[in-house]
């Protein structure tokens, strides 16, 4: 299937500028780009959601006026875009985006030009108070990582995902939520999380799901339903109670995409909750299954070759909820207390591992000589990371480049 992608802007000539870089970029197999909406479209469709929103609150029927978002897999909207309603209150590009999640039924969600202080966010945490599901620079959204799978070879930040993959991830998501039931099952346990893993959590993560709860037995029970039905991070929770009632399948596309944002930003950004294979494998590099001076091999493995991974993982380490991420994961607990694990290590000579380190810029791994030292935001035993410092893109803050070299 192809994936349909919609820009919003309401400056058309900067849209137009939008769609021929991404042209220029993406395979016309997978991706179907529309063409560039005038404003008064964008005007009717966010007229749409409003009405949408105003039936929900009056518990009336849902009106039948499509919308233009409904259908599109890929929606993009500038943060500029600015929306007046007939009541004065005005909507940005993230307001919009908020009311496209909640009544309309497009795919991923991605904001333009919110945050520009930084094209490449040193401190790792992104911005899950923004409820897009990725926020870019405007500057990048024609970079082909964003577009393309690996293997890449320019600028191309590790948390990006692959957008064609979200957005086939997300309605995966999506569809096993909207299944009878399934909104009232436990989030943990979907996502196969235990107490063990759940021990490390940061109180945002922890209270990003439950801000109420207190110890993680707590946690454990809260269901998707739970997390819609008074939870500021979910939805405007003057809307809580009638999605929950009335709207089974908002509630479907408001979960696949709030728990998904945070599962990867605040659980596997840290790397001790979640570890993806890059991690992985630099932190036990007794693990890699092939040539270890082979840097290539390596870069392979980023791509998500588990092939390049030795059988001696434990089984339930590895994360089986493979829609709610775009990568590859394992529970480090489970690695950390497995004794053929620790028995692989000890038996390891570090003395002979090569100097690799995985760049986090550019999505794969290089030489220590040729890497950038820095320190992410989560306050772990795993924030060194590593750059590769690309000339033209905005780093920042600056000063995480000052704590790597401690």
């Amino acid at each position: 299937m192809s994936y349909k992608v919609l820009i919003c802007d309401d400056e058309p000539d900067a849209a137009e500028t939008w769609v021929r870089e991404i042209v220029e970029t993406i395979d016309a197999t997978v991706y179907d780009m529309q063409p560039v909406p005038p404003t008064a479209e964008i005007e009717k469709a966010i007229k749409v959601l409003l009405a949408r929103r105003a039936a929900l609150r009056a518990k009336e029927p849902r009106p039948d006026d499509p919308c233009l978002f409904d259908e599109i897999d890929v929606l993009i909207i500038d943060y500029d875009l600015i929306h007046v309603d007939d009541k004065k209150t005005r909507y940005t590009g993230e307001g919009v985006a908020r009311l496209a999640r909640v009544f309309s039924e497009c795919g991923i969600v991605v904001v333009l030009n919110q945050f520009l202080e930084a094209q490449f966010d040193l401190g790792l945490r992104g911005h899950l108070e923004s409820f897009a599901d990725l926020n870019v620079d405007g500057e990048l959204i024609a970079t082909p990582g964003l577009w393309k799978e690996a293997p890449w070879d320019q600028f191309r930040p590790w948390y990006w995902p692959v957008l064609h993959k979200s957005a086939s991830n997300f309605r995966s998501r999506v569809d096993f939520l909207k299944v009878e039931g399934n909104l009232k099952l436990p989030i943990l346990d979907v996502l196969g999380m235990k107490g063990i893993d759940a021990s490390r959590l940061s109180d945002t993560a922890f209270g990003f799901l439950a801000p109420d709860a207190s110890v993680y037995e707590e946690l454990s029970k809260v269901t998707f339903f739970d997390f819609i039905g008074d939870n500021s991070s979910a939805v405007d929770t003057s809307d809580s109670e009638a999605l929950v009632e009335k709207d089974v399948d908002a509630c479907a596309r408001i979960a696949a995409s709030r728990v998904a944002k945070w599962l990867e930003r605040e659980v596997l950004g840290p790397q001790d909750v979640l570890v993806d294979l890059p991690h992985l494998l630099h932190r036990c590099p007794f693990l890699f299954e092939g040539d270890i001076d082979d840097i290539d091999a390596w870069n392979a493995a980023v791509g998500g070759d588990l092939t390049k991974l030795k059988d001696i993982v434990p089984k339930d380490a590895v994360f089986e909820a493979s829609a709610w991420l775009d990568r590859p994961a394992f529970w480090w607990r489970r690695i950390e207390q497995s004794d053929q694990i620790r028995e692989a290590r000890h038996a390891f000579d570090f003395a002979l591992l090569p100097d690799f380190v995985f760049l986090e810029d550019a999505s794969s791994f290089a030489k220590f000589d040729d890497a950038v030292e820095f320190r992410a935001g989560f306050h772990n035993p795993y924030d060194r990371r590593f750059a590769k410092r690309f000339e033209k893109i905005r780093y920042a803050p600056q000063r995480r480049f000052a704590f790597g070299t401690d």
